[in-house]
């Protein structure tokens, strides 16, 4: 389903929850992804507007997000699991367009992965978007939440959702932002 603009409603589940929509919604398309986030010690990438990142699925992708202007600009390279563990050891990524659109925001410094992130989804359409139901993975905890994406901005839709799925709604930022929360308060 190709939708135009569009709007991210989520709320956190409670394990029960999460549990009880798994078995509801059992037998939809399930994906495991890995986020491997990697910065500087300074961590001068996030200083910049721009995250780098490994996604592992069946493949592995390197993927740079710079922001320019209010222009997101994203480059990606598919990599080997060699090369992902190489960029783990030393801190270097591949020479090419990475390599060098990298270059002017961390100069010689080396890059660590500070963060893994997996997200086990259950996604499917549903009404007038899709549905995604995910357990993440990170820094030893589990969280668990529902999202609602369409290209409708009308909140009642969504209230409207969780009523029929008997939801407490539970306010909740980005999957990315609680991790690296999570991860400002262990360091």
């Amino acid at each position: 389903m190709q939708l135009g603009n569009l709007v991210e409603f989520r709320t956190l589940l409670s394990e029960e929850e999460y549990n009880r929509l798994m078995e509801r919604f059992k037998g939809n398309r399930m994906d495991l992804q890995t986020n491997h986030y990697f910065d500087t010690k300074r961590f001068s990438l996030k200083a910049h507007d721009a995250s780098l990142r490994v996604k592992e699925r069946e493949d592995f992708i390197l993927v740079l997000k710079k922001k320019k202007g209010y222009n997101l600009h994203e480059f990606q390279l598919p990599i080997t699991k060699e090369t992902f563990e190489e960029i783990r050891k030393t801190g270097m990524v591949p020479e090419g367009e990475i390599y060098n659109e990298l270059l002017p925001l961390i100069g010689s410094q080396k890059l660590f992965n500070f963060l893994s992130l997996s997200t086990l989804r259950l996604f499917f359409a549903y009404k007038n978007g899709i549905l995604y139901i995910d357990k993440s993975q990170y820094l030893g905890q589990t969280d668990y939440e529902l999202i609602y994406e369409t290209s409708s901005r009308n909140l009642k839709e969504f209230v409207k959702l969780i009523g029929e799925f008997e939801l407490k709604y539970k306010k909740t930022e980005k999957k990315i932002r609680r991790a690296f929360k999570a991860y400002k308060r262990m360091h």
